[in-house]
């Protein structure tokens, strides 16, 4: 397995709320589909491999993306898990693997890089951005030991009512360690609600194992914010022309 660093960006789902008749992720955003600001940031971060998970209109994004994005199918949508093991082949010789999620097109190089950079100087097997937010959003939250280090990440359906209050969250911006990721990846169950099957499970199994879990924070929350609305891709450009 070589060094290589690829990244899996997951978009693969329809976005009904956006009221496009395009796929969420090509929906612009000053002027621009969401997923190219997100791919210009990884490239400018320096990750070689891009691999997309496309699924609802597949060939439209598949067309839009080009022959030097990887395009694997999530045909069935049954989770993020799910997702990221559709892709898994599209990245099989890299070691170090991102997950970013398609609709946020604000990420900036430079927290990438701190997350890589973090998540390289702690040897752990997965790092994941973070904030503390300032309005509510249904994330998963971060739940952490009385040493500072992450305990547990829960979704917000499956939150105690004190979980529920903490303001940290976590928002799919992942990256592994790839054999830490493949080695938990299978035992990732369908949630007995949803069916789904969620990659947030994966930090649970690695902490059990004993593997180092990094959350990274960084100072503006709005970065991790994936957008679903028509009213998000008005603020989200708002933050861009103020950038």
């Amino acid at each position: 397995m070589s060094t290589e660093s690829a990244v899996i960006i997951l978009a693969a789902g329809q976005g009904k709320r956006m009221g496009s008749d395009r796929p969420k992720p090509l929906v612009p955003v000053a002027g621009r589909p969401i997923i190219d600001h997100l791919i210009d940031a990884v490239r400018a971060a320096g990750i070689g491999t891009v691999s997309v998970v496309v699924g609802h209109q597949a060939e439209t994004m598949r067309a839009h993306l080009g022959e030097e994005v990887r395009t694997p199918l999530q045909g069935v949508r049954l989770g993020t898990a799910h997702a990221v093991d559709m892709a898994r082949s599209s990245v099989s010789e890299c070691s170090e693997v991102f997950v970013f999620v398609g609709d946020s097109p604000l990420i900036s190089e430079s927290s990438i890089r701190a997350l890589q950079r973090e998540h390289r100087e702690r040897e752990a097997a997965c790092s994941f951005l973070t904030a503390d937010f300032a309005q509510h959003y249904p994330y998963a939250r971060v739940v952490r030991a009385e040493d500072g280090r992450v305990a547990a990440v829960i979704e917000e359906r499956d939150c105690s009512p004190e979980q529920a209050q903490l303001t940290e969250y976590l928002t799919s911006h992942f990256v592994f360690d790839a054999r830490a990721l493949w080695s938990v990846l299978d035992r990732v169950v369908p949630h007995p609600v949803t069916g789904e099957r969620y990659l947030t499970d994966t930090i649970g199994l690695l902490l059990e194992e004993g593997h180092r879990v990094e959350a990274v924070s960084i100072n503006d929350w709005r970065e991790l914010v994936g957008l679903n609305t028509p009213a998000d891709v008005r603020w989200a450009e708002g933050i861009l022309a103020a950038r």
